[in-house]
């Protein structure tokens, strides 16, 4: 692990949340962190999407969102501008400064995410949500949320399981108590 932890990126500055399952509350627990700390420093926020070159077929079964087509090449990177109710609008909402959505082939989720930190300032805050960014990346702080809705486990969470800091269950009062009393200690920005 030693060697392999050398080559991880190191981005202290970077607040990950995955989650062990789909609609697991990434986006809840993304925009509360985001609301508590937007006063303090700037705020940018990623959502980090894995993408498998299946044509049309969608890797979570059925006809999917359509998240996968049209990537061209390796990676893309798309900051989000409009308006809506998609998870990378509410973070916006919530008040990061900019929201980018990242979408890799698995073997190009490094590349991806060394490409997306070009566009972050020094002394910005960073809240990705994503598991697999923990295959390549050392955050200050990697939460994983125990899903409520699922009694699986998606395999990106069991590929990066054993690296979180700490589990949260899907639960309000569980991510209000982590934003206000535990996230303080992850997070090396000056105020």
């Amino acid at each position: 692990m030693n060697s392999e932890k050398a080559e991880l990126l190191q981005v202290k500055q970077m607040i990950l949340i995955g989650a062990t399952g789909r609609n697991s509350g990434k986006t809840t627990l993304a925009p509360g962190i985001i609301d508590e700390y937007k006063d303090k420093f700037p705020i940018i926020a990623f959502k980090l999407i894995t993408v498998h070159n299946q044509g049309d077929i969608c890797p979570r079964g059925g006809k999917g969102c359509g998240i996968c087509k049209g990537l061209k090449g390796c990676f893309d990177i798309t900051e989000e501008i409009g308006k809506g109710t998609k998870d990378t609008m509410l973070l916006k909402k919530a008040g990061a400064r900019h929201v980018y959505l990242i979408r890799a082939l698995k073997e190009n989720i490094r590349e991806a995410l060394e490409e997306a930190l070009k566009l972050v300032p020094k002394g910005t805050l960073i809240i990705c949500e994503s598991n697999s960014a923990r295959l390549v990346a050392e955050p200050a702080c990697f939460i994983m949320i125990e899903s409520s809705t699922s009694s699986s486990v998606k395999p990106t969470a069991q590929a990066v399981m054993g690296y979180s800091n700490l589990k949260l269950k899907q639960d309000e009062e569980a991510f209000e108590n982590f934003v206000k009393n535990m996230l303080p200690k992850f997070i090396k920005l000056k105020y």
